[in-house]
């Protein structure tokens, strides 16, 4: 198999960015790009922490995909227990023994953080919180969060139950990915319940530019924590933070993360499906070359030194034997951008090409042995 080797500059024509380095005081983060899932940074991404308040997403996670699979409805009640009315750290002040709708917890718990309304949510849809986490973790090994265990649905701490920045940021574009219409809760900025005004701990939703969501955490053992994520011009970034010493500092750190993801990278489309990479020889065919497609389109996050850095190779044989089938593999190029894995996509034939009468043959073979051509060129 012979290998050609050429430089890429498709596509790349939207003016490029200088990426300047990105630290953070967090002590555990991540940095994805929601739609190419590629990961723009990270610092001790699958480190096992505990999640706090971020927890609840998975609650919420739960609860969003019963609303959408089965016949649960926001204005079905759940009756408030007594292990709910007395369960401590933030709440959404519920009682014991009132009804209250579905639709109300999701807001408990979104914007309020409710431990109350967690527990409560996870005894409607579980029977038992001990049982509505186990459920939690089906979920969890489901969306592959391999890093993570639930023992309870509000994050308050126990032993044994952990996750990583890594498995939340999974957790968190599923969630948007999958509910789009449901995570609207998680742009709310205020709910009042029982006359009690609270306005959302997300505090980055009046301060950042596209946020609408997600979750804060934080507890004595895992320090300030956030979920957040913004979308702008239609892109959307998903950063997740642990172990800041604040909540003003998780809040920042935040903000820059993605800020940083914004301004200095930048989605390319460096391939389009369909596109004519090489022209190759045939051998024996009733045409003397074909066309090779990339068979995908490949789109990826790059910085501006990537750009410039960005180059390909295309292995196939040279020349192709016909008969040639339309849309069959031939060759196979490899992306090669640094500091990410290679990209391999098969190239396939554009049209198909037929064989000749088998008299001609031997007629074509000696043509193209002697002069490295086809039968009809």
């Amino acid at each position: 198999m012979k290998k050609y080797i050429f430089t890429l500059f498709v596509y790349l024509l939207i003016f490029p960015v200088s990426v300047n380095a990105i630290d953070t005081k967090a002590e555990q983060a991540i940095v994805i790009d929601f739609d190419t899932n590629e990961i723009l940074f990270e610092k001790n991404s699958n480190l096992k922490t505990p999640p706090a308040s971020m927890t609840k997403i998975m609650t919420v996670y739960a609860a969003f995909d019963r609303i959408k699979n089965t016949d649960l409805s926001i204005t079905n009640e759940c009756v408030i227990s007594a292990k709910a009315y007395k369960m401590g750290g933030s709440r959404t002040f519920l009682e014991i023994d009132d009804r209250v709708s579905i639709d109300d917890l999701l807001k408990g718990i979104i914007i309020q953080s409710g431990n109350d309304a967690s527990i409560a949510m996870a005894e409607c849809l579980g029977g038992t919180e001990e049982d509505f986490a186990k459920l939690m973790n089906v979920y969890a090994k489901r969306l592959g969060m391999n890093n993570t265990n639930f023992i309870n649905s509000s994050g308050w701490p126990e032993d044994n139950h952990y996750s990583t920045v890594y498995d939340l940021a999974l957790l968190s574009n599923a969630l948007i990915r999958q509910f789009p219409d449901l995570y609207l809760y998680f742009s709310d900025k205020e709910f009042t319940y029982n006359e009690i005004k609270q306005p959302n701990r997300n505090k980055l939703l009046n301060t950042l530019q596209g946020s609408d969501g997600l979750k804060t955490g934080f507890t004595k053992v895992s320090g300030w924590g956030i979920a957040a994520t913004a979308i702008r011009d239609s892109r959307r970034i998903t950063v997740v933070i642990n172990g800041t010493n604040s909540s003003r500092l998780r809040l920042n750190e935040a903000s820059n993360l993605i800020n940083w993801a914004f301004s200095q990278t930048s989605q390319k489309q460096i391939i389009d499906e369909g596109q004519l990479i090489t022209e190759v020889d045939v051998w024996l065919g009733n045409k003397p070359r074909v066309n090779l497609i990339s068979s995908e389109k490949v789109i990826s996050t790059l910085s501006f030194d990537q750009i410039q850095l960005l180059k390909s190779t295309i292995q196939y044989k040279k020349p192709i034997e016909a008969p040639i089938k339309k849309g069959q593999v031939y060759g196979v190029l490899t992306i090669t951008i640094e500091g990410k894995p290679d990209i391999k996509v098969d190239l396939v034939a554009q049209n198909n090409v037929n064989s000749i009468n088998p008299i001609f043959k031997i007629f074509a073979a000696l043509k193209y042995l002697i002069f490295g051509t086809s039968l009809d060129e």
